[in-house]
């Protein structure tokens, strides 16, 4: 399935405003939903953050990622404070967000959910935001159950199944399946920019091998970089997700891998090109009433 770029040039009220866009995948358009990755630009931040900052823990003014998030939540038509987010520590646990827990981070990431990385509702009108800068953010709609995640998968997150084990709780508090769920990877590392060492290519390859027969030069491939005087390995960690869920029984025509390299693109923020000095994308999704 394919991705969309959406353009948001007024806000509610019909009033111009500094442009923004996100992108999302087209299949969000067929459910009562709203899905998408924000892009850096139409915030109010300054340098190094510029200008679509949604992340408190980098470093840039409080004031300024209040009415960044403002803006997303002014256009998805709810108050700033139903925004829900977590402090995510790269670790491998799923949340379900009830009642107690709505707003929790909108204003600070004292008030976020402690050591989680994956967050999951059936509430209609929450906003569930996770922050990138090179991580692949990942979508889950159930569209059976209408039930949403957002959830944070670096390569640690990635190998150790986070996808998975946030679709297993949705079965658990939802009866979610596999086979009901869509899923969007929003931008992150590509295939070409996430150089690593030999080390963890072999972990991953070896956790490939024991989770599919499919060859694994299409995870790794060794690619020698500008300047550089030799090969490295490159891991694709949008194919390890999409196989990761297709092997649980996720349809893999139901998984859009919108393909925008972090890295490369100037859209987006990214921890490794500005070596850790930079603001965060936000990852969002909120559940419309179902009718």
């Amino acid at each position: 399935m394919n991705k969309q770029v959406v353009t948001i040039t007024t806000n509610s009220i019909g009033e111009c405003i500094n442009p923004w866009r996100y992108e999302s995948p087209q299949w969000s358009d067929t459910f009562p939903i709203v899905m998408g990755d924000t892009y850096r630009h139409g915030g109010v931040s300054q340098e190094p953050y510029s200008s679509l900052n949604l992340a408190f823990h980098v470093g840039d003014h409080s004031e300024a990622v209040i009415e960044n998030r403002r803006i997303v939540a002014d256009y998805l038509g709810v108050n700033g404070d139903r925004i829900t987010c977590a402090n995510q520590v790269h670790g491998l646990q799923a949340v379900r967000i009830t009642e107690n827990l709505i707003g929790s981070g909108a204003y600070g990431e004292s008030t976020a959910i402690d050591d989680c990385d994956a967050i999951y509702t059936d509430i209609p009108n929450v906003p569930l935001l996770l922050f990138t800068a090179d991580c692949v953010g990942v979508g889950i709609y159930d569209a059976k159950h209408h039930a949403l995640a957002t959830v944070h998968a670096g390569w640690k997150g990635a190998i150790g199944h986070l996808p998975v084990i946030t679709i297993e709780s949705m079965q658990r508090d939802f009866d979610t399946r596999f086979e009901d769920c869509y899923i969007y990877l929003g931008p992150s590392i590509g295939p070409e920019s996430f150089e690593v060492n030999q080390e963890l290519a072999d972990t991953f390859i070896n956790e490939w091998q024991r989770m599919t027969d499919i060859d694994s030069c299409e995870l790794v491939k060794y690619i020698q970089r500008s300047g550089a005087d030799k090969v490295t390995p490159h891991i694709n960690l949008w194919r390890f997700i999409e196989q990761d869920l297709v092997e649980k029984g996720v349809p893999k025509e139901q998984i859009c891998i919108g393909a925008t390299d972090s890295m490369t693109s100037a859209d987006c923020f990214s921890y490794r090109r500005e070596a850790g000095v930079t603001g965060r994308m936000a990852l969002f999704g909120m559940l419309k009433e179902r009718k």
